[in-house]
C-alpha cells in the first residue's frame, strides 16, 4: 500500500469545467445596472435617484418578491412624473423595464451565487424578443398619438398589471409543495 500522494494534474479536477455557464453574480450586476441606468434617466439629475438605485441593487441582489416589486414600481412611477409626455426615451425605457422585469423573474428564485447555462439565458433573450414584438409597437403608437397629457391612465393600468402579478405569485403555491385539499 502505497502512502504517496498523486501527482498533481492525475484523477479529477478540482473545478469541472464552466464552458457554457455564466456566473449568477454578473447577470444579477447587469440586472441592476440596467435598473440603475432606467433609474437614471428618469429621476433627471435629482437627489432622489439614490433610492431606486440603492432598491434596484437591492432587487438584484436579494430574492425579495416585495423588493423587486418596489423596484419595478419606483421606475413605471418615476417615469410617468418626470418624463414629459411623448419622450423619444419610451422605447428605450419599455425594453429597459421589460428586461429589468425578466431579469428579476429569472434570479427571483436562484441562489446568490452559482452559475446559470447560456442555454436559460438564450430563453430569457427569446422571452425578452417576444414581449419587445407587442411592447415596441405599443410604445410607437403611444408616441404617435401622443396627446400632450398626463400618462395617468397608462401608468394606473401599469401599476396594477404589476400588483396582479405579485399577488399571482404570492398566491401560488410552491414547486415541490403538496396540494392544499
Amino acid at each position: 500500500m502505497s502512502t504517496r500522494r498523486p501527482a498533481a494534474g492525475a484523477g479529477a479536477r478540482a473545478v469541472p469545467d464552466r464552458g457554457g455557464l455564466v456566473p449568477l453574480p454578473v447577470v444579477r450586476g447587469a440586472t441592476a445596472l440596467i435598473a440603475v441606468l432606467l433609474g437614471t434617466l428618469v429621476w433627471n439629475g435629482s437627489v432622489w435617484v439614490v433610492l431606486p438605485v440603492v432598491v434596484a441593487a437591492g432587487a438584484a441582489f436579494i430574492a425579495s418578491i416585495g423588493v423587486v416589486a418596489v423596484s419595478l414600481l419606483l421606475l413605471v412611477v418615476a417615469y410617468a412624473v418626470n418624463m414629459p409626455s411623448g419622450s423619444p426615451w419610451l422605447p428605450v425605457f419599455v425594453a429597459g423595464l421589460h428586461a429589468v422585469f425578466l431579469l428579476y423573474l429569472l434570479l427571483l428564485p436562484l441562489p446568490l451565487r452559482g452559475w446559470i447555462s447560456g442555454a436559460a439565458l438564450r430563453a430569457i433573450a427569446w422571452s425578452f424578443l417576444r414581449l419587445q414584438a407587442v411592447a415596441q409597437p405599443v410604445a410607437l403608437l403611444a408616441l404617435l398619438v401622443d396627446d400632450s397629457g398626463s400618462s395617468v391612465v397608462a401608468v394606473l393600468a401599469g401599476v396594477g398589471a404589476l400588483a396582479a402579478w405579485v399577488l399571482w405569485l404570492v398566491g401560488r403555491p410552491a414547486r415541490g409543495a403538496p396540494d392544499r385539499e
